[in-house]
């Protein structure tokens, strides 16, 4: 039973391998670029760019599983300061009905998984103008929400270490507050990690309705592993406590599954087995893409056809319009991008005037041929005589 465990896991795990990479590819300080130029003719031309100072950026296979769909480029540049950036460029036509809702045109089997970017141009058309709506949300990761706030766990001196000011501090400064700062993260993992527990249970109950799971499995689960979490929790307070290491899931991990297996009665089942480390992984992985978002930047350019008559954003100087936030915009709250836009066919509007003209003109013409044919002679006066001709 282990050695099939084992397999169900390496099985997992190289189908994970892909998304993993993809978010290696992505993590650090990282400026995201999206470009839409809409057509008259329903068509997308989507270009997206990355720029970092990773070398693994340069994983488009990770990125962009389908290579004949996306046309990759990739380079390296200089900033102004010397840094050496590197850049990976994306570039694919879409129907506007078909654009992508994740970069990697995939998504794991939960939408809040990967980040998700839904858009499209919704259109309306008339003799005489269409009409065309531009609709996109990057969906918030509801961190509070799934995760809680770390901040309620860290001393609020501690924020300097995130700010411009964390220069200012001196070495023996600095050291007291990522102490300070790694203590209370690690009572904010504790918990965290106690509601992901519960969250792979019921993942797991509501993906089998047929399987009956007592109340009081689930209960005794619970208890035993917080009761885990706790232990792994303390002894963790004894170490000397690393501020570049402050993840320890994968210490829970192959101690928690096994507990949750045995009270859920799952032990015997491999499919099931394979299921919840499946989730286990996912979960995981889903908080590692919104970990990497916080440093991370983005801008949004869009061209959509016609006159602009509303949108939630300027101008830029290129004509397009642009949505500029960061990633921990995203942390809980969705950002909508929204434009509308009417195009006139002012051909047409031509057209159907000179028609209208022409028309008018024509049976103008017609009533007065006409009333000039059925006008009568004017009565001649009494007692008058006809003129005559000389003969």
């Amino acid at each position: 039973m282990g050695d099939d465990m084992s397999n169900k896991r390496s099985g997992i795990f190289l189908v994970l391998i892909p998304i993993i990479l993809f978010i290696i590819g992505l993590s650090g300080c990282v400026e995201h670029h999206y470009l839409y130029k809409f057509n008259v003719d329903g068509y997308c031309d989507f270009t997206y760019t990355a720029r970092g100072d990773s070398l693994d950026i340069y994983e488009p296979q990770a990125s962009y599983p389908d290579t004949l769909l996306y046309h990759i480029d990739t380079w390296t540049e200089r900033d102004s300061s010397g840094t050496e950036n590197y850049v990976l460029k994306a570039t694919v036509r879409f129907h506007n009905d078909q654009l992508p809702r994740t970069l990697s045109l995939k998504e794991a089997p939960w939408g809040d998984v990967l980040l998700r970017h839904p858009a499209g141009l919704n259109s309306t058309s008339l003799f005489f103008l269409s009409t065309y709506k531009f609709q996109c949300v990057f969906r918030g990761r509801q961190r509070m929400q799934i995760e809680g706030d770390r901040w309620d766990y860290i001393p609020e001196e501690c924020r300097i270490l995130d700010s411009d000011s964390d220069s200012t501090l001196t070495e023996e400064e600095r050291a007291v507050l990522e102490e300070k700062f790694a203590a209370g993260v690690l009572i904010w993992n504790t918990e965290r990690y106690k509601l992901r527990i519960r969250e792979i249970l019921e993942r797991s109950i509501n993906m089998h309705p047929d399987i009956q799971v007592p109340q009081s499995w689930v209960d005794s689960a619970l208890v035993e592993a917080d009761a885990l979490i706790g232990k792994i929790a303390s002894n963790r307070q004894m170490e000397s406590l690393d501020f570049a290491d402050l993840e320890w899931w994968d210490e829970i991990e192959p101690q928690a599954l096994p507990i949750l297996l045995e009270n859920l009665n799952f032990i015997g089942d491999s499919t099931l087995q394979a299921e919840i480390a499946n989730i286990s992984e996912l979960l995981e992985f889903r908080h590692q893409v919104s970990e990497d978002l916080v440093d991370e930047s983005f801008e949004v350019q869009v061209e959509i056809p016609g006159k602009l008559l509303n949108s939630n954003t300027e101008i830029d100087d290129d004509g397009l319009l642009l949505w500029e936030f960061t990633g921990e915009d995203l942390s809980d709250d969705d950002i909508m991008l929204s434009a509308f836009s009417v195009l006139i066919f002012t051909e047409r509007i031509a057209g159907f005037l000179i028609i209208i003209l022409a028309s008018y003109l024509a049976i103008r013409i017609k009533r007065r041929g006409k009333e000039k044919v059925e006008t009568p002679e004017p009565p001649q006066p009494p007692g008058s005589t006809p003129p005559m001709g000389h003969g």
